[in-house]
């Protein structure tokens, strides 16, 4: 069976497109920026800035990989299907990665595996049946090859990767798949990989788990992205910009390329979310054939999640962890409650390490002090205490430890 390919090299992939876009954009002459985005010549040669990315509207972009979209002949098997959802306005993004698996209605096809939609009709027909299935618009759709990927890696000029020894004493990652074109032998260590390199890199699954491949394409990403993916490289990146456009089919014009490489570009990697349907799935057999299927209520809470999250302004987080270091009995559920009251989303309750806090802490990521005073507010009491005197706290939540100033008496008996 052929090895699949994580939707995170697909992002990759659609990341260099869309620098590729900026780098062009950004060494254009002035007269053709201005005429494209309406902006005036200041005394000094500058121009106006450019409106924000797609005026600051949130889209959703499907992103496909095959092992042949651009055949011309056969659309090819889509390895991998991805939802990216951008919200320029909160500098926010989400990715949610689509089972291929996954059983859904085909238009024209009946119930089939959402795989097949790419062989049947490409990925228009993919789009479709994403819409029709989970009752969303998707504005744009990006679809790239295998060969696409490697090339693009190669243009590049590859990406330096600390490989991990994975099988251990020194054999660091080994795996033959004749059928499916995969040879990977790489030693463990820092070093230089090429297009066909990083392909097996981030395919390699011989005798790990597939969250600890996830975890190497995490790495890939990163070490892409900080190597190659910014603006000291636009120049390389416009050079190769026609040649990544090539190999790659879209619905987007290039202006649309310019906005969505200025958006994700304004994305912090701590303000990009990473879901899965995999909590909410169930395998199903039928005919013989395997399916996994997802519930309403599951994709619901997924989605929901999502929204949430692009909806959050930079500096607020929205996730509260409460810890009861009181000793008073129904303190931190006391607290959680007003809380949700106050709409933020509770991780959890629990104990703290001791019962003889007698202030109320707050402890918040360094940049998130606005949310740290919401809770505060809700509480109506609490130190602020900012994580870089207490780094043993989650950086993607708001740490409450109750203390005895803290007053419920009055609002249990309420």
């Amino acid at each position: 069976m052929r090895t699949l390919i994580d939707y995170l090299i697909y992002v990759c992939a659609f990341s260099v497109i869309g620098l590729g876009a900026l780098g062009a954009w950004d060494a254009v002459s002035e007269e053709p920026r201005a005429a494209m985005f309406g902006g005036n010549e200041e005394p000094g040669g500058s121009i106006d800035l450019a409106p924000p990315p797609f005026n600051n509207r949130q889209k959703t972009f499907l992103l496909m990989g095959s092992d042949g979209c651009d055949s011309g002949e056969d659309p090819g098997r889509s390895d991998s299907i991805i939802l990216l959802f951008v919200n320029p306005r909160t500098n926010k993004a989400a990715l949610l990665s689509i089972p291929r698996d996954l059983r859904v209605r085909v238009p024209g096809a009946g119930s089939e595996k959402i795989n097949h939609a790419f062989a049947y009709g490409g990925p228009e027909l993919v789009r479709k049946t994403v819409e029709r299935e989970f009752n969303l618009s998707i504005d744009y759709h990006v679809s790239v090859d295998l060969e696409g990927f490697v090339e693009i890696v190669d243009m590049l000029g590859g990406v330096i990767i600390d490989v991990p020894d994975v099988e251990g004493r020194g054999r660091g990652m080994n795996y033959v798949d004749r059928a499916g074109n995969l040879y990977i032998n790489l030693k463990p260590g820092p070093q230089l990989l090429d297009g066909e390199d990083a392909m097996g890199f981030v395919r390699y699954r011989k005798v790990d788990s597939d969250f600890a491949r996830s975890e190497r394409q995490h790495q890939f990403l990163r070490a892409l992205a900080e190597q190659k993916l910014n603006l000291r490289h636009a120049v390389a990146l416009t050079r190769v910009a026609q040649k990544i456009l090539a190999m790659v089919e879209t619905d987007m014009t290039w202006r649309e390329a310019v906005d969505a490489a200025r958006a994700a570009h304004d994305v912090r990697p701590d303000s990009l979310l990473s879901l899965s349907l995999q909590p909410y799935l169930r395998d199903r057999r039928i005919g013989g054939i395997y399916y996994v299927e997802v519930s309403e209520t599951g994709f619901r809470n997924v989605m929901s999640e999502i929204r949430t999250h692009l909806a959050t302004m930079p500096g607020e987080i929205n996730l509260v962890e409460v810890l009861n270091g009181s000793g008073k009995a129904g303190a931190a559920a006391a607290a959680g409650e007003m809380l949700l009251q106050a709409d933020f989303d509770l991780h959890d309750t629990d104990n703290a390490d001791a019962f003889d806090y007698e202030r109320t802490l707050i402890i918040y990521p360094d940049d998130s002090i606005a949310s740290a005073r919401r809770v505060r507010n809700a509480l109506g009491t609490g130190e602020l205490v900012g994580q870089s005197t207490e780094p043993e706290f989650s950086r993607d939540r708001i740490t409450v430890i109750i203390g005895s100033d803290f007053e419920f008496d009055n609002m249990r008996r309420s």
